[in-house]
């Protein structure tokens, strides 16, 4: 086979498996995609029901200083019972009491409400909880191994790229020259196989003639359609 002929072949499969692996390096943050889409919905769900547990304790709260208020207030009322002196004045009195007692009683219905409810919530933050941790293990597992992969696939790249630094000190610089603006035009792909009288790299159909002098591979030859340039491999 021509040497130069060679050289290009083996140009074009480093140049491409070099593409393919920037190719891959690319899609790398997409894979840690998916993982980064779970924990951030795990954790969105966990923030959520503690939300609205934190809500639901600042109403507690709130309610607990309505009760204490409300008692107080029943307590003193109480307390000047011993001053009325007319049945008029005491009717009005328990009027009084009894609706500071029924709001009383109905604060401390809301209260238990509200214990019910963080009850119910604190149960579900803590069946969350380890959806969240093996969440974020998950993620942390998936960053690790892509940034392993990734380191990979840098070293494998920086191997080629030696490689391809040797084969082009060998090419003829015209050659080379012309390679190079095959490959920006052509989506990468400078030199492809013929196969039953076409190329390849267009699929479109060689003269007979052009393809034995290919078939020899004692030249360089390209594609009068696509200006590639043409080898013939045996099956």
């Amino acid at each position: 086979m021509n040497e130069q002929l060679k050289l290009l072949i083996d140009l074009q499969e480093i140049d491409t498996a070099i593409l393919s692996i920037a190719e891959e390096i690319e899609t790398l943050p997409d894979k840690l995609g998916k993982a980064k889409a779970q924990l951030k919905e795990a954790s969105a769900s966990f923030e959520r029901i503690k939300a609205e547990y934190e809500k639901m304790e600042k109403k507690k709260k709130q309610k607990d200083g309505e009760l204490e208020e409300t008692q107080e207030k029943i307590n003193k009322l109480k307390a000047k019972s011993s001053e009325i002196k007319t049945n008029k004045e005491y009717e009005a009195h328990l009027k009084e009491v009894k609706t500071f007692e029924d709001k009383k009683y109905q604060i401390e219905e809301e209260i238990l409400s509200i214990m019910e409810a963080l009850d119910n919530l604190a149960k579900d933050m803590k069946k969350q909880e380890p959806k969240l941790k093996k969440a974020e293990e998950d993620f942390r597992q998936e960053e690790k191994a892509l940034e392993a992969e990734k380191n990979r696939l840098h070293s494998e790249m920086e191997m080629y790229k030696i490689r391809r630094k040797d084969i082009v000190r060998k090419i003829d610089g015209e050659i080379y020259e012309q390679y190079m603006d095959l490959a920006k035009s052509a989506g990468g792909i400078a030199v492809v196989q013929t196969v039953n009288e076409v190329c390849l790299g267009c699929n479109t159909n060689i003269p007979p003639q052009l393809y034995n002098d290919i078939k020899d591979n004692k030249d360089i030859f390209t594609c009068c359609y696509c200006n590639r340039f043409l080898f013939y491999k045996e099956k």
